[in-house]
């Protein structure tokens, strides 16, 4: 039995018919979670291919402009249809990495065994979260994220860092993985180096296509936004709706097609949850950089595999825990962000970390959780229902305890010894 599942058949086959199933499910009726491809994709598909308005480049767009290379190429290969070429496409694509995943080795890399379980993991979370996992922009960021992960699992640091650059310039969440590269005494001014060239590389080919200020929109029209009603930080606000509060509930925000909160210090919030965020992160930057001085101390007296285990060790939870920063303290918290922490999960196991079961079980509770509140439970939470804000609830509490576990985790690592 195990020998059959650890083969390239097996686990194509069963890459394809979650990605068949995740297709029915999200054409099933329950909710429009694949909305987005027809509501959202395709307009911009028909503004950038009919009307010549170049989003993100000269126009304001909510992403960087990269993003928009799937969607038009999903739009004309399917014209005016793109989601079918979408959903076929990305699967074929995830199906081309998986093979990548399992073959793809040097004499230093994880074992053949740890290679099928990353792979399995991915469809797993993929699987678990549900329909939104694989008809966002999301989806293309998280497959651009697993080859950098690969390729730091074959050694290639400067290969990872490139990937998660191009990756944060399709979503932006990426740069918790990059910083978990960065940290690394040895190897940061290069990895900097190559993920500040590309970004400029990229910023210059804004710019030569007719940029403006625009290039930039991406970060600027974040901080118009709301508190969305799926974000941790919104949670008391749903609940005063739940008991009753009239000051206090859900309206749709059509400027950016998406439901927040409304009640008293909701602006307020939303303004400082930007900049909690970004202590968040360095925070975590700061216990990675201790974790690796840690292990320059000792380096000496323990052996090279022992100091590698160790700065892997480092690297895996300082991407969990910066990822997590990221989700926790957004004020976004769309449901298509859990798909971003199967990257670290898949990062740590490629690695061979230890102590991974536990966090791999949170993300994905995490997933199925989330696929739970969207689309199952949506409308119910819409109009402040007691048990289907329950549901989003248990979910909020979910993130925040594997917020908290990996935080505990990587705290340990920056004070370890012999």
């Amino acid at each position: 039995m195990t020998r059959f599942i650890f083969r390239l058949p097996t686990l194509l086959l069963v890459g394809m018919l979650a990605n068949i199933l995740l297709i029915a499910a999200g054409n099933s009726g329950l909710g429009t979670p694949m909305g987005d491809l027809g509501f959202a994709y395709q307009p911009w598909a028909d503004e950038v291919l009919h009307n010549g308005v170049l989003l993100g480049i000269s126009s304001a767009w909510v992403y960087p402009y990269p993003a928009l290379i799937p969607i038009l190429l999903a739009d004309l290969a399917s014209p005016g249809h793109l989601a079918v070429a979408w959903l076929i496409g990305r699967a074929v694509i995830m199906l081309a990495v998986l093979v990548a995943m399992v073959r793809y080795k040097n004499k230093d890399d994880a074992t053949n065994r740890m290679r099928y379980l990353a792979a399995y993991a991915w469809i797993g979370f993929t699987f678990a979260l549900g329909p939104v996992s694989i008809s966002r922009i999301d989806s293309f960021s998280v497959i651009l994220a697993v080859l950098g992960a690969l390729a730091l699992a074959t050694g290639a640091r400067i290969g990872a860092a490139s990937f998660w650059t191009i990756a944060a310039w399709v979503k932006i969440w990426p740069v918790a993985l990059f910083a978990a590269i960065a940290t690394m005494r040895k190897s940061w001014l290069k990895v900097v180096a190559y993920g500040a060239g590309i970004s400029v590389v990229l910023i210059l080919v804004a710019y030569l296509l007719g940029g403006n200020q625009s290039v930039f929109s991406f970060v600027v029209g974040q901080g118009e936004r709301g508190l969305q009603i799926e974000a941790p930080l919104s949670t008391p606000w749903l609940w005063a709706a739940v008991l009753g509060a009239a000051d206090a509930g859900v309206y749709y925000n059509h400027s950016i097609l998406t439901y927040e909160v409304f009640g008293p210090a909701t602006q307020v919030i939303a303004f400082w949850l930007g900049l909690v965020q970004v202590g968040a992160v360095a925070i975590t930057v700061a216990l990675s950089i201790l974790g690796n001085r840690a292990i320059d101390k000792i380096q000496t007296s323990i052996t090279n595999n022992d100091a590698a285990a160790r700065r892997n060790e480092v690297i895996a939870w300082t991407a969990l825990t910066a990822t997590l920063d990221l989700i926790v303290f957004n004020k976004v918290g769309s449901p298509q962000f859990i798909s971003w922490l199967a990257v670290p999960i898949i990062l740590g196991v490629l690695l061979g970390v230890k102590r991974w079961k536990l966090a791999s079980a949170l993300v994905l509770l995490l997933s199925l959780l989330t696929w739970w509140v969207y689309p199952v439970v949506y409308d119910g939470i819409l109009s402040s229902q007691a048990m289907p804000t329950a549901v989003l609830l248990m979910r909020n509490l979910v993130e925040i305890a594997a917020l908290v576990y990996a935080n505990i985790r990587l705290t340990a690592l920056s004070k370890q010894k012999l």
